[in-house]
């Protein structure tokens, strides 16, 4: 049994980005030492050829019972069955979540996110949620489209809690669930799964459990180690640049640091695959 899983999941729809996520991981010889773990939710014919990519594919079933769950896509359940994935994959010391619509382009991102995880928060003697707040100098939600973005993330907090928590939480950075890691004692698991079962009652969205997951860190202050933006680049933020002579993609800005874990966001993602690298 590995230290580390690496844990991905989507349907059929999601099929070529899966494909590329995955490869994403496999290419870089470091992840031999881990395993990589999928959660299907519904990928019907594809998932015969996942088998040589994947050393452990398991199904999720709903792992909480909330009112909308018959109306609630089938696919909703990659995203509640993250607080719970040392129970579809046991056996592991730390758990690493990397969206299906993401993928590695630099493994010391994933270094990075697995030195965070391994932190103990010298206050609470707790171990760390490793993770991305959606803040870079280069993003468009501190600049033009503020009160967009702000408007979005508000409503989805008081869908989830109420006015009064929505108030409180929108002043902080927005906490990317898409990829993070953990160990497998640490206590937000537990916290994170009961405050989305809880946020479920009110409203299902798809914002549902990473609203939860602001709420564990800011509301009720588990800690967690920050990394910085480029180890989950948000594409819909900021387009990636290109850079001219290796064909790989980095910040906008200057230094144009290399991206680690590129993640094509909403309507970005049939851009910036890892299959255009040169």
């Amino acid at each position: 049994m590995t230290e580390i899983a690496i844990v991905t999941g989507a349907d059929a729809t999601y099929a070529g980005m899966l494909e590329e996520c995955l490869r994403s991981i496999r290419d870089k010889p470091e992840s031999h030492q881990m395993t990589l773990c999928l959660l299907d939710v519904g990928l019907g014919e594809h998932r015969d050829r996942f088998g040589a990519l994947a050393d452990k594919v398991v199904e999720p079933g709903w792992d909480i019972d909330f009112p909308a769950r018959p109306q609630t896509p089938g696919y909703y359940r990659a995203m509640f069955a993250r607080p719970f994935l040392p129970r579809y994959f046991p056996g592991h010391r730390l758990y690493l979540w990397i969206d299906a619509d993401a993928w590695v382009q630099d493994w010391r991102a994933v270094e990075l996110f697995i030195e965070a995880a391994r932190q103990t928060d010298p206050a609470s003697g707790q171990p760390c949620l490793a993770v991305v707040p959606e803040l870079d100098r280069s993003y468009r939600n501190f600049y033009g489209a503020w009160q967009e973005f702000h408007d979005v993330i508000r409503k989805s907090y008081a869908e989830a809690f109420d006015e009064e928590t929505a108030d409180e939480l929108v002043r902080y950075p927005l906490i990317n669930s898409g990829v993070f890691a953990m160990r497998a004692e640490a206590p937000h698991w537990q916290v994170w799964g009961d405050t989305l079962k809880a946020s479920l009652q009110r409203k299902t969205t798809s914002l549902s459990e990473q609203a939860a997951i602001n709420h564990v860190v800011y509301r009720q202050k588990l800690p967690a180690a920050f990394l910085p933006s480029w180890c989950n680049w948000i594409c819909h933020h900021a387009a990636p640049r290109r850079d001219p002579a290796s064909g790989e993609l980095t910040e906008p800005a200057l230094p144009y640091q290399r991206l680690g874990i590129v993640h094509r966001t909403m309507w970005t993602k049939g851009e910036w695959g890892s299959q255009a690298i040169v």
